[in-house]
């Protein structure tokens, strides 16, 4: 497993080496620290795939991340990844080592599975939580970067995985029921406060126009209703690449690097660490913190007059 770990990263290196020059500086570090969570406002626009892509493409320019799956019930990146976690974050629970939690697919890239009881953490003693939150917040030792592959849709665990990162990736395709939803998580967002900032990357676009238009219209649409600035981060453009490689269980990065829609993804990652970011809140060691501490109660969630617009903004 190392020697293909090695052998892929090889060729990955020498495919961007000898590209039009995307990418080609060392890792700056300003993101450094950073727990970005990566979700969507419904299933099956490619939020898996683009959060183990992007961590693909921030290895390769000199970060160290891990992918934390906690898509619970559906634990797409190992099946992404081809691989079969042995143990989850909740075994650390047991007198795990986190660093025996930690699972490295055939690519070199790390993760972390978070089992199907990761936010169900209201029954663990105050010994269980101290245990949890000292094992995970070791991951700083080794990772810089964590990304946060969260469930699609909207409800309490994805909202909580949200608010606890320093940044939201919200994944989205040009259909209208996908920008439609990808609107509503923004919105309950905005209505219960405290939403960190949003970069939005529109998958699956025929065009790049195609793209600009269905991002401006969920941008307009976030600041006119919700009073939100929402970033656009970029596109991907429909490949039949991507389907391959999912077939292969291989991500894209690796399997087609030359493809439309790898180049897209190291584009994406390009956007990302050179635009203007805000230092973590607290960092890795924050974020579990954040994570797992008791929710209080809250107020009902405001009215909403807002109407998602029928037609695109031109």
């Amino acid at each position: 497993m190392p020697d293909q770990a090695e052998e892929l990263r090889r060729r990955l290196q020498e495919v961007h080496g000898q590209g039009a020059g995307v990418m080609q500086t060392p890792a700056s570090g300003q993101i450094s620290g950073r727990v970005i969570t990566v979700a969507s406002g419904k299933g099956g626009v490619g939020k898996s795939n683009l959060c183990i892509n992007f961590a693909l493409g921030l290895q390769n320019i000199g970060y160290h991340p891990i992918v934390l799956d906690a898509d619970i019930g559906f634990a797409n990146v190992e099946v992404l990844l081809g691989a079969r976690p042995k143990r989850t974050i909740l075994d650390i629970l047991d007198g795990a080592d986190v660093w025996d939690t930690v699972q490295e697919s055939a690519s070199g890239l790390p993760f972390l599975s978070a089992g199907s009881g990761l936010l169900d953490i209201h029954s663990l003693t105050p010994r269980q939580m101290a245990r949890l939150l000292e094992g995970v917040s070791r991951l700083h030792e080794r990772y810089d970067v964590i990304l946060v592959d969260g469930g699609a849709g909207i409800g309490e665990n994805m909202e909580r995985l949200i608010r606890a990162a320093d940044q939201l990736l919200l994944v989205t395709t040009p259909e209208p029921t996908a920008i439609a939803d990808g609107y509503s998580l923004l919105k309950l967002l905005a209505a219960r406060g405290d939403c960190p900032p949003v970069q939005l990357v529109v998958n699956r676009v025929q065009t790049v126009l195609d793209g600009r238009v269905a991002s401006e219209k969920l941008r307009l649409v976030a600041g006119r209703f919700l009073n939100m600035d929402v970033g656009v981060l970029g596109y991907v453009l429909d490949d039949d690449s991507v389907g391959r490689a999912v077939m292969r269980q291989t991500p894209l990065l690796l399997d087609a690097p030359n493809s439309t829609a790898a180049r897209c993804f190291v584009q994406l990652v390009h956007n990302f660490v050179r635009a203007e970011v805000k230092p973590p809140k607290v960092g890795i060691a924050g974020f579990f913190e954040r994570l797992f501490k008791r929710s209080r109660g809250r107020a009902g969630d405001p009215a909403d007059p807002a109407v998602f617009p029928a037609h695109p903004v031109g």
